[in-house]
């Protein structure tokens, strides 16, 4: 019960690594508020998560409108409580060659990445600044750090940019009392990897030195070390959990 008493608000909640982090920072105690742009999914998720110890409520949400995601955080407050961690899971990844991208499709994937990552701070960030404690767990990637294995220029951009703004926000802020923190995942066993082809299953699991694919609940504990105080002398780091693939 790691998470006993805090409020956490989690982006992107309802996909499948959203999911297991909810699931799993209820189960440490906390109060989580979960939003997604998918409803149905959300209120599966939701129900499933008034069965744990911590309080849950939620609502479909535009993390790219400043306006709408101040309007969620407001009524969070109103049902759980002050915010007291954020985790930017919202966003969506894209296989397009290059040469045949265009600037809306750029502009789509900065957007569901990066731009939801600076709405999300830049709405919790005022009351963890006056309270001088808080905690953000920003969702980077292996292709923002080394750069993308499969067409996805625009998305390892975007990544890269999230993990540029967390150690820059994280400068800014720590020395207020809040971490800014992001995680990074490698191959993780999720839809997107199971349509794949057995071969190319096979190929992602052996990029790893553990020789298989990582788990949403994987990532799920990362991000809960990081919105504790175990991680009370961490911030501006970027966490990898990628099976030492890219070691």
């Amino acid at each position: 019960m790691r998470l006993e008493d805090r409020v956490i608000v989690v982006t992107g909640g309802a996909g499948t690594i959203g999911r297991q982090v909810c699931l799993l920072l209820a189960d440490e105690g906390a109060s989580v508020a979960v939003t997604d742009v998918s409803a149905d999914p959300l209120e599966e998720l939701l129900e499933e998560l008034r069965k744990s110890q911590g309080a849950a409520w939620g609502r479909p949400a535009d993390v790219t409108s400043l306006e709408d995601f101040s309007a969620f955080a407001s009524q969070t407050r109103r049902e759980l409580g002050p915010i007291d961690a954020l985790v930017n899971v919202a966003g969506s990844f894209a296989i397009v060659d290059f040469v045949d991208s265009d600037p809306d499709q750029w502009e789509a994937m900065l957007s569901a990445n990066l731009l939801t990552a600076m709405v999300g701070c830049r709405v919790v960030l005022p009351e963890m600044l006056e309270a001088g404690a808080g905690s953000i767990v920003n969702f980077a990637s292996t292709a923002g750090e080394y750069g993308s294995i499969r067409p996805s220029a625009a998305y390892a951009a975007a990544k890269a940019g999230v993990i540029g703004f967390t150690k820059s926000l994280a400068r800014e802020v720590s020395p207020r009392g809040v971490r800014v923190n992001a995680i990074s995942p490698g191959p993780i066993d999720t839809p997107a990897l199971q349509a794949q082809s057995e071969e190319q299953r096979a190929v992602a699991a052996s990029r790893t030195l553990l020789g298989r694919m990582g788990t949403p609940r994987d990532i799920a504990q990362g991000v809960a070390y990081l919105a504790s105080d175990e991680s009370s002398f961490v911030t501006g780091t970027v966490l990898q959990v990628n099976g030492g693939s890219l070691l």
